[in-house]
């Protein structure tokens, strides 16, 4: 005679409990942090020089008093903006030559804001 204790299928090992205890806290975890935001970007290094990291900590600071939004957010939105007013103004301005460099297009570009 053994003086072991077979479970029978009625009681649980310690094992056993301890996996149910694990599935029950795992429906109940709490994620930490700041929520997720409902766009998920992809993520991307973008070099900047320091006039534009600077430009672009004073427009944070700006719209940080009125809504939150990050960098990424911020780079989304200029990219967004700068497509479209090429599809609208910007076309006849490629189409004549007029941009041959980063400063001439840059140039368009302030151009098409100030007018």
């Amino acid at each position: 005679m053994s003086n072991q204790i077979t479970p029978t299928e009625n009681e649980g090992t310690f094992a056993r409990l301890y996996d149910v205890q694990e599935e029950l806290n795992r429906t109940n975890i709490k994620p930490l942090g700041r929520p997720r935001k409902k766009v998920q970007r992809k993520p991307t290094t973008v070099h900047l020089t320091s006039a534009e990291k600077r430009n672009m900590a004073e427009l944070k600071m700006l719209l940080d008093e009125h809504l939150s939004i990050n960098q990424s957010e911020l780079v989304g939105i200029a990219i967004s903006s700068l497509n479209a007013l090429m599809q609208n103004k910007g076309k006849t301005v490629l189409a004549s030559g007029a941009v041959y460099d980063i400063d001439s297009f840059r140039e368009v570009v302030y151009g098409f804001i100030n007018s």
